[in-house]
């Protein structure tokens, strides 16, 4: 929800607050999946030396928090691309890792259900966190919104590292 949230109002900011030309806005659209596929490539470069895979989980998810906050603070939007980069990265380590979890955890017989489950989530989600995000960048504008999801996702990030041992301490 937050992520998806977030790289909407970037996407505001670029053209609205970064005044972006085409040929930027295009290299921020890119910086997205390209982070997503570099934290991925690094996962997998990793295998199975990478260890504590739960708590890379809540790293991404806290990393995520202070990089839109900075993101709301930029003032250019080439100044933005590594950062933009680098939450694609962390957005990798919270998704990709959440699913060989999944996959590695939960029995056989249930996968069906959970993975179910999960994909209900993961597609309703996103659209609820558009609308509300939305709304409020009208009203709010862009930078105010993006800097309160990044708190918001902080927070999150830091309850959910605190409060769900069975991920956090998932090797």
């Amino acid at each position: 929800m937050f992520f998806m949230s977030a790289m909407m109002l970037v996407q505001v900011m670029a053209v609205k607050v970064w005044e972006a030309n085409p040929v930027q806005f295009g290299l921020i659209e890119t910086c997205i999946p390209l982070g997503y596929m570099i934290g991925s490539g690094l996962l997998i470069a990793s295998g199975k030396r990478l260890k504590r895979r739960g708590r890379w989980v809540f790293i991404g998810l806290i990393v995520l928090g202070p990089i839109y906050i900075f993101l709301a603070n930029v003032s250019s939007p080439i100044m933005a691309l590594p950062f933009i980069v680098g939450g694609g990265a962390m957005f990798a380590c919270c998704t990709m890792l959440t699913q060989i979890m999944l996959r590695t955890a939960v029995p056989d017989e249930l996968q069906g259900r959970v993975y179910g489950v999960v994909g209900t989530i993961t597609s309703t989600a996103p659209i609820l966190g558009l609308m509300v995000v939305s709304v409020l960048a009208d009203q709010w504008g862009a930078a105010s919104v993006l800097q309160g999801v990044g708190i918001l996702l902080l927070a999150t990030g830091i309850l959910a590292a605190t409060t769900l041992k069975s991920i956090r301490t998932y090797h």
